[in-house]
């Protein structure tokens, strides 16, 4: 019994320390600041309404830079808490000051989209996304794109982020074979002064 005991207390704390290694894994922050273009800002009070109602998704920080010059909101929050299409749904549901509906989108870029067989292997991973976002060329040659949000299906007993999240795109294109494709990738940001 004595020569059990000492290996049993070791194997809990090995198990326990491993188990809280994997806990503190999954829950890394991941803030990121994401410039969300936006259809329809049209005065003050559009602005106030969708800073009010974005600022009540979960984890985000900072509404910054948006006017209805600018045309777009520079958004900081954690996308492991809450994902891009989160924000997305909280903008296009914001009190609708003129009627109609709020209408966000993000923009990204993939450099080599245009090279060799490229564009098809990228369009294949934006088909895989087509019951959450449309994706729309903006510049083919300089793989500019533009991605619209389709309505949310929420999962009410899911606690993660639900929907479209920057990782949908970023791993699958960015991240190196065999998991991705290599390629360069980024969402396109605003100029961050705006943010001041």
């Amino acid at each position: 019994m004595k020569s059990i005991a000492p290996l049993a207390a070791a194997a809990c704390v090995t198990f326990g320390f491993a188990g809280m290694a994997q806990e503190k894994k999954s829950s890394t922050a991941h803030p990121v600041t994401i410039t969300f273009y936006i259809a329809g800002v049209q005065c003050n009070s559009c602005v106030d309404s969708i800073t009010d109602a974005v600022k009540k998704v979960p984890s985000v920080t900072a509404v910054n830079g948006l006017s209805e010059a600018s045309g777009y909101a520079l958004v900081s929050f954690d996308s492991h808490v809450s994902s891009f299409h989160q924000i997305a749904r909280a903008i296009a549901d914001a009190n609708a000051v003129h009627g109609e509906p709020y209408k966000p989108t993000i923009r990204f870029r993939v450099p080599d989209y245009s090279q060799g067989e490229t564009a098809s292997k990228v369009d294949a991973i934006f088909s895989k996304l087509a019951t959450l976002v449309t994706v729309k060329v903006l510049d083919r040659k300089a793989g500019l794109f533009e991605a619209g949000f389709l309505p949310l299906k929420v999962d009410a007993s899911k606690n993660a982020p639900q929907g479209f999240n920057g990782g949908n795109l970023g791993h699958p294109i960015r991240d190196e074979a065999p998991k991705g494709l290599g390629l360069r990738f980024n969402f396109v940001t605003e100029a961050r002064s705006a943010a001041k």
